[in-house]
């Protein structure tokens, strides 16, 4: 046997609590004809093949007073239940961001927004090969995502461009080379000096390879890290030139020094988001780009 509609079930609390079809039809929180009513509450009756109150005067039978008893403590508790959660999502900020994002900037930015928020609570995802920030926004699994914003989006995710970010090398202090122009080449274009970059799947990756193939040039990563921290640690010990990004928050190690990548396009990060912000994730995005216009004058 099909279990009974939970819509005539719920019209039921209020005839039952209200004691009666016409009072419930002028207290119930949203609009329902009288009529309606009356024809729901003789099918529930079918359904159930039990007579649950009197009409007239209005009366519970014994069979309506168990079923009431059974719904009431639901139905009277949902308004505080659907305050209480409004109450924790209204608080609750869910990002997701590459690991040098959520390490050197989003700790900063996010205590300006617990000044206003002291019942903030965050749930951060770092951004990687499993999990993109599309898939994370199609799932409703982020409010925002901020990333590099080179990929194609669809059409439902919108984007705020925060910063752009100048690619560069890095080279030891002792190296010779003083430009990209005097890295040592071959005829046919290949540069031989060894690379190490993040992996080839990465923004800063293909933007410094569809450049080198503008210019005929051919330069693949030997060493391929996780971090452009791990890239200036392996720098440091000797293994090759770096690919790594002149950032805001972000310093040379003592040892090395940047060479700057002229006509090289910038990596452009920004705020990926779909349809309308919750207040909290809109306060965070406003922050987020004051906080962008901050560290643009800083560097």
């Amino acid at each position: 046997m099909l279990p009974p509609n939970l819509h005539h079930i719920e019209l039921f609390y209020y005839v039952a609590k209200y004691g009666g079809i016409t009072p419930a039809v002028r207290k119930m929180p949203y609009g329902i004809q009288q009529p309606a009513v009356s024809g729901q509450m003789l099918q529930l009756e079918r359904e159930l093949g039990v007579k649950l109150f009197n009409r007239r005067p209005f009366a519970l039978t014994p069979a309506g007073n168990e079923l009431y008893n059974f719904l009431a403590p639901f139905f009277s508790k949902l308004p505080l239940i659907a305050e209480q959660l409004r109450g924790e999502e209204s608080s609750h900020l869910r990002l997701a961001a590459e690991r040098t994002v959520l390490a050197n900037h989003l700790p900063t930015l996010l205590d300006q927004i617990k000044k206003d928020c002291p019942n903030l609570r965050l749930t951060m995802t770092e951004l990687g090969a499993s999990s993109t920030a599309e898939t994370l926004l199609a799932n409703q699994d982020i409010d925002i995502a901020i990333t590099s914003l080179h990929s194609p989006r669809p059409s439902s995710v919108k984007t705020l461009e925060l910063l752009s970010i100048p690619l560069i090398l890095i080279v030891p202090d002792k190296s010779k080379i003083n430009s990209f122009s005097t890295i040592s080449k071959v005829s046919d274009g290949k540069i031989l000096e060894p690379m190490i970059s993040l992996s080839s799947e990465h923004s800063i990756n293909t933007i410094f390879q569809k450049e080198l193939d503008k210019r005929e040039l051919v330069w693949n990563p030997i060493v391929e890290v996780t971090s452009l921290d791990l890239i200036s640690n392996y720098v440091s010990r000797g293994y090759g030139i770096g690919l790594t990004l002149d950032a805001p928050g972000m310093s040379i190690p003592k040892g090395l020094r940047k060479i700057n990548l002229r006509g090289f396009p910038p990596l452009k990060i920004g705020m990926l988001f779909q349809g309308k912000l919750k207040p909290i994730a809109e306060k965070f995005a406003l922050a987020a780009v004051a906080y962008a216009k901050k560290i643009k004058k800083i560097v």
